[in-house]
């Protein structure tokens, strides 16, 4: 027997599709099933979670109630679950199941940057605890001490640091080595490393974040570097991105889409075999679209280079539930050059009209930018 590593990243429970609202939690149901059942057949004895368990700050109840059962119940058994947030992820949110889980499961959720927190579990295969920065897992029945270094995403305003302090920090605390004696260091996070590839649905804009770091800031020591983020499955530096379970973007429909499963050096990609297929459908016209709906069972993305004269819940009738988004003229081509954005240079009321077109596609109302900028001002003023 050897130690195995299952990591996964980027589940995004509660998003839905921006054009059409369509809820993915269905979908996201069934694959974490699938996750479940590969944990069941490959028995890894840790599971690496890298951030972004959900879409938003303020999750749906029910999928909040999928993250936790799921997270339950790949811990059965002693399984250890390490998770991270994410930028999409509130730390609040995360913290306030600490107490509920913590030394009743072998599961570990690390939101903030407070490494002081004790956690202890022990049974019958695993004993769990925590020192410096680490988290120390001994693992019975292989005989052997893994080190676990857990950070969650960075940001200035999660960090309450900036500018060249914020770096500083942020590379002091990614280059913890463990203290401790151990057969295996890994490395758990949520970043954009510099030359991974985008997919599609990542979020750009961060409003007292980091666009990406250097892949040097990564442990070279660490025998397995688990990171999330990027929704395409791939190898960066000495790090590796798993993807997101499901493609979320029109762009990404073609990804493969599974875990990462780490052991004795080797690291194979597990693809899912189980999940709902989208297809993408392109049309000259909504009446064509209309008029050309497929007959199978798979969920449909649809194109129509012109622009269109029907409406969305025209083509959501005939599509019967099968439509998760679609795109007209300009939108429907291949994506657009990025613009970079030197938000040192923005004011407040700027950065938020930046972020409200990048999340929903166009500039909130003069009411709403107020709003913000009063709430804005009184967390400034209770942090003082």
């Amino acid at each position: 027997m050897s130690l195995k590593v299952l990591h996964t990243s980027d589940w995004h429970l509660g998003k839905t599709f921006r054009e059409t609202n369509f809820d993915l939690l269905d979908i996201q149901r069934r694959v974490l099933e699938e996750i479940r059942a590969i944990v069941r057949r490959e028995a890894p004895q840790i599971v690496l979670v890298a951030g972004d368990v959900f879409d938003s700050y303020n999750p749906p109840f029910e999928a909040e109630k999928l993250f936790y059962e799921t997270i339950t119940s790949i811990a059965e058994n002693g399984r250890v679950v390490v998770v991270v947030a994410g930028n999409h992820d509130s730390p609040e949110k995360l913290q306030t199941a600490l107490p509920l889980i913590a030394g009743k499961h072998s599961i570990a959720i690390f939101s903030t940057f407070d490494y002081s927190i004790a956690f202890a579990y022990e049974n019958a295969t695993a004993r769990v605890t925590t020192e410096d920065h680490f988290l120390k897992v001994h693992l019975k029945d292989l005989r052997q001490t893994v080190a676990i270094h857990a950070l969650p995403y960075p940001s200035e305003v999660r960090m309450g640091l900036s500018g060249e302090d914020f770096l500083n920090e942020l590379k002091r605390l990614a280059s913890h080595e463990p203290k401790f004696t151990c057969d295996c260091f890994l490395f758990l996070s949520h970043l954009f490393v510099q030359g991974g590839k985008k997919s599609g649905s990542e979020r750009v804009l961060l409003l007292g974040g980091i666009e990406s770091v250097q892949s040097e800031l990564l442990p070279q020591k660490a025998d397995y570097v688990a990171l999330g983020h990027l929704h395409r499955y791939q190898a960066v530096g000495h790090g590796t991105y798993s993807g997101s379970i499901y493609p979320f973007d029109i762009m990404e429909i073609e990804d493969k889409k599974g875990v990462c499963l780490w052991h004795d050096g080797i690291t194979d990609f597990i693809e899912f075999s189980n999940i709902p297929k989208i297809r993408k459908l392109v049309f000259e016209t909504m009446d064509d679209a209309i008029a050309n709906v497929p007959q199978d069972e798979d969920y449909c993305y649809v194109v129509i280079n012109t622009p269109a004269r029907g409406t969305i819940d025209s083509l959501n009738k005939v599509y019967k539930g099968k439509l998760v988004g679609i795109r007209f003229g300009a939108m429907a081509g291949e994506p657009q050059d990025e613009v970079s954005v030197d938000v040192s240079s923005l004011s407040d009321a700027d950065l938020f009209r930046e972020y409200c077109k990048s999340r929903h596609g166009k500039e909130p109302d003069t009411e709403l930018v107020a709003l913000f900028l009063k709430c804005l001002e009184e967390a400034r003023s209770a942090s003082h």
